[in-house]
């Protein structure tokens, strides 16, 4: 028998966040304000630790007027039974009903089997968790499978006496040009029974870090042992899950995937940009810039996670390859960064020059190519005027869909879709970048959910359905020490039901 949510009444979902980074405030922070003007959300703490007191006390008597700030100490593991006691005593004090973890990927874990101990729906950040030296350590590569598994294992211990919903921010599950490409691969695979059969995706952020920057800067870093995959890179081991599910039927899906990985570490940007470069790009002002030598940069990035990383995976059939998926995830590519200092207050989330490119291909056999695109040539995403769907604007984002219109009985060869033509629920009309406006749908989800509008199995981002995408970014550091080792770098992940959600 189906359950239905627990909490039905009409009034506002008390969220508590823990981790008011760069991240929340552009995404959480703001949509909760303007959720709570409907009176359907309502932010009413917010946690981080004692290091960002005074940014954070600041920054919420301007912006977060009423919401109450504590902190924590730092910690990644096991967590402390002082902050266990604070926490609880916010929950008990605020009467919270979903908690928002957007901290340090390497901490989602302790948080999230918190939030299950306390029976809390539950928002957390992609990755779902990351391992401190996963890029070096095999047993660190292997732990990030295994921290998915406890968290699994709690959440459905938790659903034997109370149905909560345990949701993954991979924003892409409710992006409309996303949503839609599933839907053509489905089509497609109804109408003929072709699955997909080829992927390739790019995905480049234009992330340029000077080199005592790599050893330095700890947001979206590489000093912690793991680097772009653990960052946006998520989205994308995601995403090619979302497409190859959507287009396999029940005796057309595969029981494996094979992986494959090859990563650029620092020290080989180091290579391809030396001391000797910069000082002819910036002059001086680099020179007075240096906090280490160069020799002593190498030294200290040597152990560091991966700066672009390439990801093949192999899907098969009774041992028979039958769809192929390329991932290419870079920070190393165009950039509007063209200073030396970022000063003490530096966005690296948004602040550093980064500029979007992303592409995907998708084939479905001889019927369909599905070919999405965004290119920007704007870093300054807040300031940029007009903000317009054009290329190299803020918003632009094309898909194309390319079918065998004579098997298929249709009229063209070639659609061309905007957003604005894709976008159902008006989102593309809203001012700002319309990827940080589609990070609003989840949680519109979890209040769908809280208010009874949307059941269980309905879900789109829902924990048991990253099984898959969490094992494959597992297997890609697993395949990339397997490589600097000298050993055979194919690490088999076996899928059995998963690509069905079951």
């Amino acid at each position: 028998m189906t359950k239905v949510a627990s909490t039905t009444q009409k009034k506002p979902a008390r969220f508590l966040i823990v981790g008011l980074g760069p991240h929340a405030k552009r995404t959480y922070a703001k949509h909760l304000l303007s959720l709570k003007t409907d009176c359907s959300a309502e932010l009413v703490c917010a946690v981080d630790v004692e290091s960002k007191r005074g940014e954070l006390t600041a920054y919420c008597d301007a912006h977060l007027p009423g919401v109450e700030l504590a902190f924590v100490p730092t910690f990644t593991t096991e967590m402390p039974h002082n902050v266990t006691r604070k926490l609880n005593t916010i929950l008990s004090v605020h009467g919270v009903d979903c908690v928002i973890i957007s901290t340090e990927p390497q901490a989602h874990k302790v948080y999230g089997l918190w939030a299950l101990d306390r029976g809390l729906h539950v928002i957390m950040d992609k990755p779902v968790t990351t391992r401190k030296g996963a890029a070096t350590d095999m047993t660190q590569a292997l732990g990030i499978a295994q921290d998915y598994q406890d968290l699994m294992e709690a959440y459905s211990r938790l659903q034997r006496h109370r149905q909560t919903i345990f949701l993954i921010a991979s924003h892409r599950r409710y992006h409309p040009a996303y949503t839609s490409t599933s839907r053509m691969l489905r089509d497609i695979a109804r109408k003929t029974g072709s699955p997909v059969t080829n992927i390739v995706s790019t995905h480049c952020d234009g992330q340029w870090r000077l080199p005592h920057e790599l050893v330095d800067e700890a947001y979206h870093g590489f000093n912690a042992g793991h680097g772009k995959v653990s960052h946006s890179g998520y989205h994308f081991l995601d995403t090619a899950y979302q497409f190859v599910k959507a287009g396999w039927s029940e005796l057309k899906r595969p029981d494996k995937v094979q992986v494959v990985s090859s990563f650029i570490s620092p020290s080989g940007v180091l290579k391809t940009l030396t001391h000797g470069d910069y000082v002819a790009l910036f002059g001086d002002e680099y020179v007075r810039s240096c906090k280490y030598t160069p020799q002593q940069v190498e030294s200290l990035v040597a152990d560091f996670g991966e700066y672009d990383a390439n990801i093949q995976m192999t899907f098969l059939q009774d041992d028979e390859p039958v769809t192929l998926v390329q991932l290419n995830l870079l920070h190393n590519g165009f950039s509007r960064r063209s200073w030396v200092t970022m000063g003490n207050n530096a966005d690296w989330y948004k602040g550093s020059g980064r500029v979007k490119h992303e592409a995907h291909e998708i084939r479905s056999g001889p019927f369909q190519t599905i070919v999405l695109e965004s290119r920007q040539a704007n870093d300054k995403h807040d300031r940029s005027k007009p903000s317009t769907a054009e290329i190299g604007t803020d918003n632009h984002f094309q898909v194309y869909v390319f079918r065998n219109c004579r098997v298929l009985g249709e009229s063209q060869p070639l659609k061309s879709y905007s957003m604005e033509e894709l976008d159902r629920r008006g989102t593309a009309k809203l001012p700002g970048v319309y990827t940080e406006n589609v990070k609003k749908g989840i949680i519109q989800e979890a209040i769908d959910y809280l208010q009874g509008e949307k059941k269980l199995e309905q879900l789109v981002s829902n924990l048991e359905d990253h099984s898959v995408p969490t094992h494959l970014m597992s297997a890609a550091y697993a395949s990339h020490i397997l490589r600097t080792r000298g050993d055979n770098p194919i690490v088999t992940v076996g899928l059995s039901n998963e690509l069905n959600g079951t």
